[in-house]
């Protein structure tokens, strides 16, 4: 896991963890919305959360969470870190997307959370089958970065719901 590994050469690896190949592939298509060089534990978040109905889609909604709330709370995330440096948000129109056809690699965030969901998931559970949920407790696992930021700004606790990801029983 520690070298950079593109988001299509990893999705057959998801796949065969219980990561659906649309969630996998949505990975990057919100990063690349997102106009980033690499996909982060957010752009993941963002791709779980945009799955509907599913055992993700559940935990999210027991905490008042869906795509849109999450992608609200990032950008409102970007704008108060970019303020703090004294920093405007960039017009979007001017941001330049990332290539469509061009597959991206896992950012330190996403290698991180994908690294603690595997942890987890074999001593937590003795299995070696991760799955969705075990990806999201992964994520929420996360100390510092974007997604605690966000969630913070949200009002979500969110040690508690990585301990009910880590504990969902689906």
């Amino acid at each position: 896991m520690s070298r950079i590994l593109a988001a299509r050469r990893l999705a057959p690896v998801l796949v065969a963890w219980g990561i659906g190949p649309s969630v996998s592939h949505q990975f990057e298509i919100e990063a690349k919305r997102d106009g980033a060089k690499a996909i982060e534990a957010e752009h993941m978040l963002l791709a779980l959360a945009a799955g509907p109905g599913g055992d993700v889609a559940k935990l999210l909604g027991e905490a008042g969470l869906d795509y849109h709330r999450l992608a609200a709370a990032l950008r409102d995330e970007r704008r108060r870190t970019l303020a703090f440096a004294g920093m405007k948000v960039p017009d979007t129109k001017l941001v330049a997307t990332t290539e469509l056809d061009g597959s991206l690699t896992f950012g330190t965030s996403a290698k991180a959370a994908i690294r603690r969901a595997l942890v987890g998931a074999r001593h937590e559970r003795h299995r070696r089958h991760l799955r969705s949920t075990d990806l999201l407790a992964g994520i929420l696992d996360a100390e510092l970065g974007t997604v605690p930021r966000a969630l913070a700004i949200s009002g979500i606790d969110r040690a508690e719901m990585a301990s009910r990801a880590w504990g969902f029983k689906g």
